[in-house]
């Protein structure tokens, strides 16, 4: 039978997991469908500074968070 310990890294590894997924989606939204609105000019100014104002915080808020979680996991 496992312990909670084990259940508990378990969830952890989980959580990492689900984590780097997310933010991957989240850099492909922030830098690669960014730069292809810009190249392309499909976008006028003002809708992509509205987008990418609520985004960008987002992404910032999970890289860190991403990090977290590696180093907490590392250590366990």
């Amino acid at each position: 039978q496992r312990s909670p310990t084990d259940k508990a890294y378990f969830i952890a590894k989980e959580i990492l997991a689900t984590e780097r997924t997310y933010l991957k989606d989240l850099e492909v939204i922030t830098v690669w469908f960014r730069s292809a609105v810009i190249k392309e000019n499909a976008m006028p100014e003002g809708l992509m500074t509205l987008l990418f104002s609520n985004i960008d915080p987002i992404y910032e808020f999970h890289r860190g968070f991403l990090k977290e979680i590696e180093e907490r996991l590392s250590l366990w």
